[in-house]
């Protein structure tokens, strides 16, 4: 209503009362009564300019939702709503009710001026908040409130909770020890990610904290403020500074993003999750080594959702302990239950990410799993990428020694897709390189895909590592990398990654067997000698 009465005022050419009136359009649809008093204070100027008194004070005592006689009877009642609505904004959210950063900085001005001993002032970002009000605002105000309703009930009496951002809670631990209030804060910074349930819409909230402490790091309230707000931000920028604009999302898309990532945080919960197992085979032992561990979802609503499309989200929001660890005692499960139906000399490759390299309770993570499920640490190999590797070299070779030295194998996987250090090779304890698809496809009439995996193999050769090509899916991919000395394949040529049950059943087939050992008879694919001869000078 108040934009068609805008538009109808900037044509009888009165554009400042239609802005006042457009303007307090936008403030109603945001719920604010600010709106309320800037369109009351329009139609009273309208009024005047009008000489439609009593008909436009009658209006805008109608909007106030009090009765006025005339315009100086309205005047008045908006002077008194502008100056009470003032005092809320200045010192209380009209979301949450909570108390502004106003009212924290003078609180925390009283408690220094009493000379009391150091204090902590602990920060939370509802990160969320701008995500969800970018597609339903409704729904976004509603988790915000309940946010902060959730912040007051786990914080002690005595602790201030304040909203100092749109998205950004302050709490001033006054009178506690230092040490004391860091733990508080860390408890109540863990129940503040717990799920949230807003009609019926559960949401696992993404939060980012910091604690700053005084006088050490601010002599005011503000600058408390500002330092502790500045350690919560995260900057996008590129190399030099650069600021690189992200492209702005359709509604829709950023809808389905924000509840892919939501659903994520429940997948492992609601038992969304499964393993399926692509079998590696020998071709000069004619035999099957084993099989790599891949994590599948299927969504109850989306269907079966590509690990392309969700692995990065899981790593993006921080998940890739929780479900390293579920793929590690998963796959160890299942490499039991092949040992025990007759199986053996099966090993199970997992894939670890970044993340997990740098959690250093890892090494004990994977003893206590392996002896969960009975199962020697030699069932059980590692893929890491290069740029996982590359994290912390230091403490990753600390590390793999001492995987190593359990009788654990690890493979470099995809690599010459990342940074394709030597030296990493030459310092890290692997076992296994394995080459990446992108070189494999089509390596039969390719020449350079030829020249790069014949380097790749002999490179293994001389660092003593088993050599892998990932993704054959052709018997001329297979017969040329044979040719090229390479002789451990996974890929679709010879199977699709099957449940475990059809990998049991797989392992069994003696026809599948016969295959392998047919296979491992067949001659490689030696290039003709023109043909081989040009490339070697590539």
């Amino acid at each position: 209503m108040a934009f068609r009465l805008g538009g109808l005022l900037r044509a009888a050419r009165l554009p400042a009362v239609a802005t006042g009136c457009a303007l307090g359009g936008w403030l109603l649809a945001r719920e604010s009564f600010a709106g309320v008093v800037t369109i009351t204070a329009a139609l009273a100027l309208l009024g005047v300019l009008l000489g439609e008194q009593i008909v436009l004070a009658r209006l805008a005592g109608r909007v106030l939702g009090e009765r006025a006689g005339s315009l100086s009877e309205v005047i008045a009642i908006a002077a008194a709503r502008l100056e009470a609505l003032d005092h809320r904004t200045t010192y209380a959210h009209p979301v949450t009710g909570l108390p502004t950063r106003e009212p924290l900085c003078e609180t925390i001005a009283a408690d220094i001026a009493t000379g009391a001993p150091p204090r902590l002032m602990g920060a939370i970002r509802f990160v969320d908040f701008d995500r969800l009000a970018g597609f339903d605002h409704a729904l976004a105000n509603g988790a915000l409130a309940q946010f902060a309703r959730r912040l007051v009930a786990v914080t002690q009496n005595g602790r201030m909770v304040a909203q100092v951002d749109r998205d950004c809670f302050a709490i001033w631990f006054a009178a506690a020890d230092l040490e004391a209030a860091q733990a508080e804060f860390q408890a109540i910074a863990y129940v503040a990610g717990h799920e949230l349930d807003i009609d019926g819409s559960r949401l696992t909230p993404t939060i980012e904290i910091s604690a700053v402490s005084f006088p050490q790091e601010g002599q005011d309230g503000l600058a408390l403020l500002l330092r502790a707000t500045a350690a919560l931000s995260r900057p996008e920028g590129g190399e030099g500074g650069e600021i690189r604009l992200l492209a702005p999302q359709p509604v829709e898309a950023a809808r389905e993003q924000f509840m892919l990532e939501q659903d994520l945080a429940q997948a492992i919960a609601e038992d969304q999750l499964t393993m399926v197992f692509q079998p590696v085979v020998d071709l000069a032992a004619g035999r099957m080594m084993g099989a790599e561990a891949l994590l599948r979802w299927d969504h109850p609503v989306l269907g079966p959702v590509s690990p392309a499309r969700f692995i990065p989200v899981v790593e993006a929001l921080g998940l890739s302990e929780r479900y390293g660890l579920w793929v590690l005692n998963t796959a160890c499960r299942e490499a039991r239950r092949w040992a025990d139906e007759g199986a053996s000399g099966m090993r199970v490759a997992v894939n670890l990410s970044a993340r997990q390299l740098l959690d250093p309770g890892l090494k004990t993570k994977i003893e206590r799993t392996l002896a969960r499920h009975g199962l020697g640490a030699e069932a059980l190999e590692l893929e890491l990428t290069e740029t996982a590797t590359m994290a912390d070299a230091e403490r990753t070779h600390h590390l793999f020694g001492e995987l190593r030295a359990m009788g654990i194998s690890l493979a470099v996987d995809d690599f010459g897709s990342g940074y394709s250090s030597l030296s990493y090779l030459k310092n890290l304890p692997f076992d296994k390189l394995k080459i990446d698809r992108e070189f494999v496809a089509q390596i039969d009439q390719r020449s350079d895909s030829r020249a790069i995996c014949r380097a790749l193999i002999e490179l293994g050769r001389g660092l003593d590592l088993l050599v892998l090509a990932e993704g054959v899916e052709t018997e001329a991919e297979v017969a040329c990398l044979r040719g090229l000395g390479c002789h451990v394949f996974q890929g679709y040529h010879f199977s699709k990654p099957l449940s475990g049950e059809d990998f049991l059943a797989l392992a069994a087939d003696p026809r599948w067997r016969d295959r392998l050992n047919v296979a491992a008879r067949r001659p490689p694919n030696l290039l003709p000698q023109k043909r081989h001869a040009e490339e070697l000078t590539l």
